[in-house]
């Protein structure tokens, strides 16, 4: 009896490691796989919105002397939207006043490129024309797309994968992939 229990586990593990040796070699499968349609995402890429917020601030930090002192922060919200808050100094006759807009911006993606378009321009109780700080909103929406951009593209390295949408959420940017 014992030594037919042997025989059998010792069978059962020899047959178990060949089933494992022949998958790794993909020797046992010979399913059809079709190729991704293209257009159509096989790969989603999560863009926390943390990190978002740290390039955000490198880059205004880094950008020029009118930059530097806007601590912008950004929040997504979801289906396609990026929210960025920061301070602002205009001038506005001979006095300098500082304001808080909140740029709310569509996010869209044009040519296997992550876009945005200004939706709107909060700049709360002050009766402020956009267009005092337009240049400022410019500098926002260019590096929003320039960082987004540049994180997508490292990740993507060589893959052959292209952008085909992106879409927002309360944690960060969601970028779908495809051939």
């Amino acid at each position: 009896m014992f030594k037919f229990i042997f025989g059998a586990f010792l069978g059962i593990i020899s047959g178990a490691a060949a089933v494992f040796y022949l998958g790794m070699q993909g020797g046992i499968s010979n399913a059809y796989v079709p190729p991704p349609v293209p257009g159509q995402a096989v790969m989603h890429l999560s863009i926390d919105q943390a990190y978002l917020n740290q390039q955000l601030i490198a880059a205004a930090l880094a950008g020029k002397t009118e930059f530097r002192g806007m601590q912008p922060t950004l929040a997504t919200q979801a289906p396609n939207a990026v929210i960025v808050t920061a301070d602002v100094e205009i001038t506005v006759g001979s006095d300098t006043i500082k304001v808080h807009p909140a740029v709310t911006m569509q996010l869209y993606v044009e040519a296997g490129r992550i876009r945005t378009r200004v939706a709107g321009v909060n700049i709360g109780a002050a009766n402020v024309p956009a267009m005092l700080v337009q240049t400022q909103i410019d500098w926002i929406e260019r590096t929003i797309e320039e960082q987004a951009n540049r994180f997508a593209s490292t990740a993507l390295g060589g893959t052959g994968l292209k952008i085909i949408d992106v879409s927002a959420s309360n944690a960060g940017l969601v970028v779908d992939l495809g051939p």
